[in-house]
């Protein structure tokens, strides 16, 4: 129908025209593809014509800005023939048509849908083809005309009118919007429309608007009237700089399409100046504003400096010519004190400019990229030298195997977050870990499939990174802007509130402060020569004055809590408020708030009383609630009546006996009266949830109805209604409860928030102080000697009486005393300060363990849940684990994911929560929908999307049973197994609990300095050769234990009399006389033997079994001691080698071979540092890492063509688009010569 329509247009605008573009748009909107398809196979097939001509005729009814018009308009105006329409109606009538007709081209091409694109260009089998991308063109340089022919107008005047500046607004809206459908007509690249609009006027147009971007700018930035019109600008500006960069996707070295852009730009070199130099200007404002040279101007940082100081800071900044600073105090406005805002005339300029500013840049570096031998483009950079250095941190650039199967170069922005986040400590060690492990491994394709994994894994830690930075830097800002607010900004002010807490902590914390600061060595040292150089009188004189100020110190003290405490009491219950609440309180106020036997709560009526109560009255009840209940506060219950603050007044309300815990928190109280019209709707448009909308709704409905059938209503006196709301307040707040929560509480919240980032970002400088404080503890420790005390102790022995003794009497006998000798051990030092010292080190140390693994909870744990969960889904989406195939059951990982998949959390962490429905729409229609769901968790009602289910969803409960009920079990227990089979979280918790152990005994601690050995690389590799063949050395172990049992059994049967180990004249001392006593003293004393088990029993020189001894001793020797403790020892030595090796060739190759291509040095070093500049600019890791996560982070709808080409590519689990094997440079090796 929409094609049909525009085809009957036949090129003239109408209304039905208009509504089918806006019907066009919203079935496109968002790139549907299906739509797209359906209506390219409706062209092809009737091979309709009518549909372009019918564009390219609506294209030429299209109006643009009309001078002579407007100049008419005006004359008549000034003669008093005015007519209803103002002249900026007749101006430019249609832009909203305008507008639409290029959105819905745009649109048929969104996605980068290459067949429409070309088809828009030729209509290949059509008797007549329509190009639509000239059309466009001839459009686009008609609105340049138009709207330089308007800058000439108001060139001649200070300031452009209000109606000039609608009139701008609404050409360069419409520029804009040809401008992004430029755009999408050659993004892809389509490079049959760039090669088109290449042989067209379109370089003419973007030469207009450069010179028009020039002049405006710079008129437009010195008068605040302006700043909207110049933004405006701006933005076209960047749709301009936009369409040029997607004119140079795909180019080759020295194309045509650089050339003639080179040419434009040479034609405007002045413009091109103007512009680069305004850039360049408002880029250097915030160096300036952050430098220390001007904060001298600004020392207390409030954001306000006098003109003058500007001008003298700008100066001796020495980065402005004069022309320069002048221009800029011409764009700078001070106040009626003559101050000008300094920050916010750089966040004015300077946020505008660095966002055009990087396009420019992004422009000039692919352009001297790619016309690496033309002079003229040398100018341009030298111009632009400022400008591109400002934007070189930023830029990143890669290089891909493009769709064309040509390597080509890439160029994004990157943030400065995520350069600041790549140097963190954690992600430095997760970088040295992936290349440590990677290099050395598989092909090229199992390398890039680990190298996205990491990339994916480290995003995710820098984002969580950055996220704890951000709340860290708000928090800080926000107490700052709270410390800077005077206390008449706070009239909530109150004994218990959350601000006098604060203030009484702040002034603590500065009492203390100041303490030590008296108590301080360098204070004490001080004061300790100023006494030497004191007189006796002196002396006398500040001891009597020392004592007098602690006696007025403590006077002064108990003052202050008498005062405060007195002044609480009074306040509450002698305040002349509360009188006058008592007085002023009517019999009817007491009565109002009192529970109503028609109420639900009583009777028991559910939605009948419900509809009942829903009148007019209710919906204003929940609307002045929501502001009443902020400015109330709940103080306490007096003889069963509440007693609330409202403003300053203190009023006796009835106390609600039915009011629970959250009532309380929350504090509802009687409404006032009926608000105004104006501050009703204010409160409507405050709803706090979706269910106090719906309900709102209801209510709103039903009392227009009942108006309307009964007009008796209306006749009600006014004054009845504040008792309506009142006696319908349970009810409503019962039907719908509010979820309000205590600021008290959210202050709560945000500081254990903000202390728990803190403990994630300061993880690894506590791990080191944690090891400093041990390595204290030991020094300590040292000191320690064996002190023994003994003791004269008497026992008494309990002897019977006797078995004739009827009443079997126990009775003491006096035993003989015997002497006891203790041994304990004594810190020796003289001080008397280790001791207390040993314990508070001991307790810090505590205290750190435990908040490192705090830490380590919050900065780790939801990385290793992220990695945990994107590897169960990857396998469940592209393996069919759980589905075609099944875990084994020797792989208890795999069957412990399994308790994951079927939870509604799943997944948690993991970026890609639609993995459950594409495992659906893969695996449902072979193996079953229900199968599916039922492993997936999946109900039909996740399914279900229509508006019959979100009616038939429940009111949101916010009692304790139904949060308790919102956990998800299954999913936290599947967590938790995950966080304590995780060997670093083990490490901590190890780490913990023999710093606990130590408070019992304080040698438990020595175990805390083999921390050094994970704090230190080269440690780490020495404790890695023992593990790296763990299993190997378990096993060598295991055979030398077998080895030595065995000659322990022959050494039992036949040698036992070899095994005395007494010296001559005491009683002999066997050791083989029984088999456990006999392996032990093999295992303890043969294995460790230099001579084996040989040299440590007797000679059996002469004996009868000289000779099997002799193969005894011979082969114990050889086997255990030469063969099988040198193979341990070769085990480890051999690893130690290995890993030594490991990191030696990891090094070369890092040094050598780019890990991206995997071409040599020898190759790059052709020219000087070539393959540094190749493995920093070109192919750099980093680089990489950051074009993944500015893909992830960017709409699909705003991807380039080379950018959707790379998105596919990567979801799709295919790294094709990596040059392995090629390079820019290697492809183009001549042209670049």
């Amino acid at each position: 129908m929409v094609l049909q329509t525009i085809s009957a247009s036949k090129g003239e605008m109408g209304p039905m025209v208009a509504s089918t573009l806006k019907l066009g748009i919203a079935v496109l909107n968002g790139g549907n593809s299906t739509v797209q398809q359906k209506m390219l196979d409706y062209l092809k097939d009737k091979k309709d014509v009518g549909f372009f001509q019918g564009l390219a005729g609506l294209m030429l009814s299209c109006s643009v800005l009309d001078l002579n018009a407007f100049e008419r308009q005006n004359k008549a105006e000034g003669l008093g023939m005015v007519t209803e329409e103002g002249s900026g109606e007749k101006v430019m009538q249609d832009d909203e048509f305008t507008c639409d007709l290029f959105r819905f081209l745009q649109l048929l091409c969104e996605g980068h849908n290459s067949d429409f694109q070309n088809y828009l260009r030729t209509q290949t089998g059509n008797n007549t083809t329509v190009n639509i991308i000239i059309s466009t063109v001839d459009y686009l340089l008609r609105v340049q005309e138009s709207i330089s022919d308007f800058y000439w107008y108001y060139s001649g005047k200070d300031v452009i009118d209000e109606q000039g500046q609608r009139n701008f607004s609404k050409a360069i809206n419409v520029a804009k919007q040809v401008f992004n459908t430029l755009t999408e007509y050659i993004q892809g690249p389509c490079t049959g429309n760039q090669q088109s609009l290449a042989h067209s006027r379109l370089w003419d147009a973007v030469v207009g608007f450069l010179h028009v971007f020039a002049h405006m700018q710079m008129k437009l930035s010195q008068d605040s009237s302006q700043i909207d019109l110049l933004k405006e600008l701006m933005d076209l500006q960047k749709d301009m700089v936009v369409m040029l960069l997607s004119m140079l996707e795909g180019n080759v070295v020295n194309g045509t399409i650089g050339k003639q852009m080179v040419d434009m730009l040479v034609e405007s070199s002045n413009n091109v100046e103007m512009i680069l130099k305004f850039f360049d200007m408002f880029l250097k404002l915030k160096d300036l504003t952050s430098s220390d040279a001007f904060k001298e101007y600004d020392p207390d940082g409030k954001g306000v400096i006098s003109k003058r100081d500007f001008h003298k800071a700008m100066e001796s900044h020495k980065h402005y010519t004069q022309s320069e600073t002048e221009f800029l105090l011409s764009c700078a406005e001070t106040d009626e004190n003559e101050l000008l805002d300094y920050e916010e005339f750089v966040e004015r300029f300077h946020e505008p400019a660095k966002d055009i500013g990087f396009n420019v840049a992004v422009l000039l570096t692919n352009l001297s990229e790619h016309m690496p031998h033309d002079t003229r483009l040398q100018t341009f950079l030298e111009l632009a030298e400022s400008v591109l250095n400002y934007f070189q941190p930023y830029l990143g650039r890669i290089e891909i195997m493009g769709s064309a199967k040509r390597i080509e170069r890439v160029y994004f922005e990157i943030s400065e977050s995520s350069r600041t986040q790549w140097e963190k400590p954690q992600v430095k060690e997760s970088k040295r870990q992936f290349i440590f492990d990677v290099v050395n491994e598989g092909g090229e394709k199992e390398k890039m499939e680990l190298f996205v994994n990491f990339c994916e894994d480290t995003i995710f830690e820098m984002q969580l990174a950055a996220q704890m930075s951000d709340i860290g830097e708000r928090s800080a800002s926000k107490e700052e802007s709270e410390k800077e607010k005077p206390e008449e900004e706070n009239p909530e002010m109150g004994f218990f509130s959350v601000t006098t807490v604060r203030t009484a902590l702040l002034a603590l914390r500065y009492n203390v402060m100041m303490l030590m600061k008296v108590l301080s060595m360098k204070s004490l040292k001080k004061q300790m020569k100023k006494m030497k150089k004191m007189t006796v009188k002196d002396m006398v004189t500040t001891l009597v004055a020392f004592y007098w100020s602690l006696l007025m110190g403590l006077f002064h003290f108990a003052f202050s809590v008498s005062r405060g405490f007195f002044r609480i009491v009074y306040s509450t219950f002698l305040g002349g408020s509360l009188v006058e609440g008592a007085k002023t309180m009517k019999v009817a106020d007491l009565l109002a708030n009192m529970p109503d036997p028609t109420q639900d709560e009583v009777r028991g009526e559910g939605e009948e009383g419900e509809k009942r109560h829903s009148d007019k009255s209710a919906e204003e009840d929940l609307a002045d609630l929501a502001v009443a209940a902020e400015d109330t506060d709940l103080l306490s219950d007096i003889f069963g009546l509440d007693l609330r603050r409202e403003g300053g007044q203190y009023k006796l309300m009835p106390h609600n006996p039915n009011a629970s815990l959250t009532d309380l928190l929350n504090t509802p109280v009687p409404p006032p009266p009926t608000p105004s019209p104006e501050l009703r709707r204010r409160h409507q448009g405050q709803g706090s949830t979706e269910e106090d909308k719906e309900g709102k709704e209801e209510s709103r409905s039903e009392p227009e109805k009942a108006e309307g059938e009964d007009g008796e209503k209306d006749e009600k006196p006014k004054e009845e209604k504040p008792k309506q709301k009142v006696r319908q307040h349970h009810t409503s707040k019962s039907e719908e409860p509010e979820l309000q929560e205590s600021a008290f509480w959210k202050k709560i919240i945000a500081y254990q928030r903000k202390l728990l980032n803190y403990f994630a970002r300061n993880f690894y400088n506590m791990r080191m102080l944690a090891l400093f404080v041990a390595f204290a503890i030991n020094f300590i420790l040292l000191f320690y000697k064996v002190s023994t005390s003994s003791a004269v102790v008497e026992e008494k022995e309990v002897v019977y009486s006797g078995p004739s003794d009827p009443n079997m009497r126990w009775s003491p006998v006096e035993g003989v005393p015997h002497r006891t000798v203790t041994v304990h051990f004594v810190l020796e030092e003289s001080s008397g300060y280790m001791e207390p010292t040993l314990r508070i080190l001991a307790i810090l140390h505590t205290v750190i363990s435990f908040f490192c693994i705090i830490g380590y909870y919050c900065l780790k744990v939801p990385l290793v849940i992220f990695k945990r969960e994107k590897e169960v889904a990857r396998k469940l989406e592209f393996d069919g684990l759980y589905i075609t195939e099944q875990p084994s059951e020797d792989d208890i990982k795999g069957q412990w994911d399994r308790l994951v998949i079927n939870t509604q959390s799943f997944p948690n962490n993991y970026w890609d929560k639609f993995v459950k429905r594409k495992v659906m729409d893969k695996y449902g229609e072979f193996y079953g929908h229900d199968r599916i769901s039922e492993l997936l968790g999946m109900d039909k009602a996740a399914l279900d999307f229509s508006d019959a289910h979100e009616k038939k969803k429940p009111k949101k409960d916010s009692s304790l049973v139904a949060v308790l009920n919102s956990i998800d079990v299954k999913y936290q227990i599947w967590k938790l197994g995950v966080v304590f089979t995780d060997n670093s979280f083990l490490y901590l918790a190890w780490y913990m609990t023999m710093s606990i152990l130590g408070h019992y005994n304080n040698f438990f601690f020595a175990a805390h300095l083999l921390d050094i050995a994970m704090g230190f690389k080269t440690l780490r590799t020495i404790l890695s050769s023992v593990t790296h063949n763990g299993k190997q050395l378990v096993l060598t172990v295991g055979l030398l234990a077998v080895v030595v049992y065995l000659y322990t059994v022959v050494a039992f049967n036949f040698f036992r009399k070899f095994y005395n180990k007494s010296e001559d004249g005491e009683s002999p001392d066997m050791k083989c006389d029984d088999m456990l006593t006999c392996y032990m003293f093999h295992m303890y004393v043969g294995v460790r033997a230099g001579g084996g088990i040989g040299d440590q029993i007797e000679d059996p020189a002469g004996d009868e079994y000289e000779i099997y001894r002799i193969i005894f001793d011979i082969t114990f020797f050889f086997f255990v001691i030469v063969i099988l403790l040198a193979i341990i020892q070769g085990l480890i030595i051999d690893a130690f080698g290995e890993l030594r090796d490991q990191q030696e060739q990891v090094k070369e190759d890092m040094e050598t071979k780019c890990f991206i291509c995997g071409i040599g040095n020898d190759y790059f070093d052709t020219v000087p540092h070539g393959f540094e500049t190749h493995t920093l600019q070109e192919h750099n890791l980093a680089n990489y890492l950051f074009f993944v996560m500015y893909l992830i982070n960017k709409d699909e709808t705003e991807h380039t063509g080379q950018e959707s080409y790379v998105w596919k590519m990567y979801q799709e689990r295919c790294w094709e688009f990596f040059p392995a094997g090629d390079c820019f440079r290697k492809q183009y090796e001549d042209q670049l010569n």
